[in-house]
């Protein structure tokens, strides 16, 4: 459901470091979606969403609570989403049309900050198994893209990877390998890294 004040649950990392460490032994993947709406649109199926000024959110204050983002897989994971894609069509993946609300870089770069801060503190390694976009479990689960599913979900299937890469590469990886990229800058630098 659309939240009607979203300012109201708006957090910072702090907090968001706060509630992973409480969430330490009960979560075991993250899974990353977008919710086909626009920008400032926070929906409450969703523990944390990213709009496009990097802005984060919180419906909840509790990682573990169950919350219905992902078939068979919402117990156990933390589903975070980008705030865009409205009116996206998927076409073939590398001919994506992400439609007039398409995701930003703030919002990538802040997506893959908050996966490099939730698995630092709920203690997981940033795998293909521990995090993962929406895509990527419906195709396991048999309801992605080429799956004929009325139902497919091809969330984040790819995205654009700046500044290192020109042109569409596969979400996941684009998502897992800028958030490995926050958590080796940030032991290298001792603290948490500010974008």
């Amino acid at each position: 459901m659309l939240i009607a004040k979203p300012q109201l649950c708006q957090i910072d990392y702090d907090r968001l470091i706060q509630m992973a460490q409480r969430s330490r032994g009960d979560i075991d993947s993250l899974i990353l979606h977008w919710t086909a709406g626009h920008y400032h649109q926070v929906f409450d199926d969703y523990h944390l969403s990213v709009d496009n000024y990097g802005r984060l959110y919180a419906p909840v204050s509790d990682l573990t609570e169950v919350l219905e983002h992902t078939w068979h897989r919402s117990h156990g994971t933390v589903g975070i989403a980008l705030c865009c894609a409205f009116r996206a069509q998927a076409n073939n993946g590398l001919d994506t049309d992400f439609g007039p609300e398409p995701p930003t870089a703030l919002q990538i770069e802040t997506l893959s900050r908050v996966v490099s801060i939730l698995t630092q503190n709920l203690e997981l390694p940033i795998t293909p198994e521990t995090v993962l976009t929406h895509c990527e479990a419906a195709a396991e689960d048999g309801y992605g893209p080429g799956s004929g599913d009325p139902e497919t979900r091809w969330d984040l299937w790819y995205l654009p990877d700046w500044p290192a890469r020109q042109g569409l590469h596969p979400g996941g990886e684009v998502l897992r390998g800028k958030a490995a990229w926050y958590q080796v800058r940030s032991s290298r630098n001792g603290r948490e890294v500010k974008i």
